[in-house]
């Protein structure tokens, strides 16, 4: 029987959700093949899983600027290249349970939606005859050095546009496929939204804006809700602040003292059902939070995007003019403002969103996967 891993890094919500979506295609298109999905940090050192993701928040969260200048040094080929070697050893020397793991496992595929596995299965095909074919998802529209790797046999990338960075990265073009940012099946399936309004309990006919709170804290949200706040046509608001409790509080006090509709909800499962009903959202600019958004065709407003990934896949989004990018809350409201009393221009957003969006993405990833490596359903 033939295995295949699919293996992320827990260190963003993103890179998990695109691995998951991967494994929910693979498995109904392979039942005989053994589809396995595992997250890399799970076979590191203690130390080392616990630091990697939160090294990573930290920096976003309280240090954006020197993420930024980080991401863009680190993107220059010359220190890469130095800045890869000490990298290399560090995550070699944590990654050591991990190429054990694959020596033991023996299979004949690994898919991947995160650079760091790719490191050190490249140096375990160095350091042993290791057979197994790589293929990475790249999760972001700007193709970072990170994702190059001498073992990588096949990089998936989101669109036509990166493949001209990606050869300037050293990669040959016949090593590049361009099947887009892979997202859960449940994004390419048609809702009806007037059942699934009701469903939620929201209002049928009211124009509705999307508030997702990954990565905001409560501080911005509640911010961003007072000046929505001062919109004098009735909205209806719907704020996603997952585990975030204190938030959810916060923003209960809130409902009582507005002309809006407010509806708030913690963590959630069908976020593809949220999408589907809202006119705009207001959001990060990840990079699957913005492909789920392409899928159901729903314009994101970009708040504060981090500079790197978040700003790369925002200058995609105003490339394409699908989006908006705002610096603040003030500026967020203003924006919705416009929109609410310019459907011409919100539809032409939309229509934006609906033409670069490519739903079926995960599928068309298995499906080449398939043909491309020789896999058929009997394993």
């Amino acid at each position: 029987m033939k295995k295949i891993l699919i293996v992320y890094a827990n260190s963003g919500a993103g890179h998990r959700r695109a691995a998951e979506a991967l494994f929910a295609v693979a498995e109904k298109n392979f039942p005989s093949v053994q589809v396995k999905l595992l997250d890399v940090l799970d076979y590191t050192s203690a130390a080392f899983r616990r630091s990697y993701p939160a090294t990573y928040l930290f920096m976003v969260n309280h240090c954006p600027k020197l993420w930024g200048f980080c991401f863009y040094l680190l993107d220059n080929r010359q220190v890469d290249k130095i800045a890869r070697v000490f990298r290399r050893k560090t995550n070699s020397v944590h990654g050591q349970p991990f190429m054990k793991f694959l020596l033991e496992e023996d299979p004949d595929l690994i898919l991947t939606t995160h650079f760091l596995p790719n490191e050190l299965i490249s140096c375990l095909k160095k350091r042993h005859k290791f057979r197994a074919s790589l293929i990475t998802c790249i999760t972001d529209y700007y193709p970072h050095a990170w994702w190059r790797d001498s073992g990588v046999d096949l990089y998936i990338a989101p669109n036509q546009d990166l493949v001209p960075q990606l050869l300037r990265l050293g990669i040959a073009e016949t090593n590049i496929a361009t099947l887009g940012i892979p997202i859960h099946p449940n994004f390419a399936v048609s809702i009806e939204q007037t059942i699934i309004r009701w469903k939620l309990g929201l209002v049928e006919d009211q124009f509705t804006v999307l508030i997702t709170s990954g990565g905001f804290g409560v501080g911005p949200i509640r911010k961003l809700v007072a000046h929505l706040n001062r919109i004098s046509t009735p909205l209806q608001f719907v704020v996603i602040c997952g585990n975030n409790l204190k938030l959810q509080d916060e923003l209960i006090a809130v409902t009582k003292k507005t002309i809006h509709s407010i509806r708030i909800f913690g963590f959630v499962q069908n976020m593809q059902e949220f999408m589907a009903v809202s006119d705009l959202m207001i959001s990060k600019s990840g990079g699957l939070t913005s492909t789920e958004a392409m899928a159901k065709g729903l314009p994101l407003i970009a708040l504060r995007p981090i500079p790197g990934q978040e700003s790369s896949n925002c200058a995609f989004l105003l490339k394409q003019k699908a989006g908006i990018r705002v610096k603040n809350e003030r500026q967020a409201c203003n924006a919705v403002e416009d929109l609410l009393h310019n459907p011409d221009k919100l539809q032409e957003l939309r229509r934006n969103m609906t033409r670069i969006g490519r739903p079926h993405a995960a599928e068309e990833i298995i499906s080449y996967v398939k043909k491309f490596f020789k896999i058929d359903e009997a394993g």
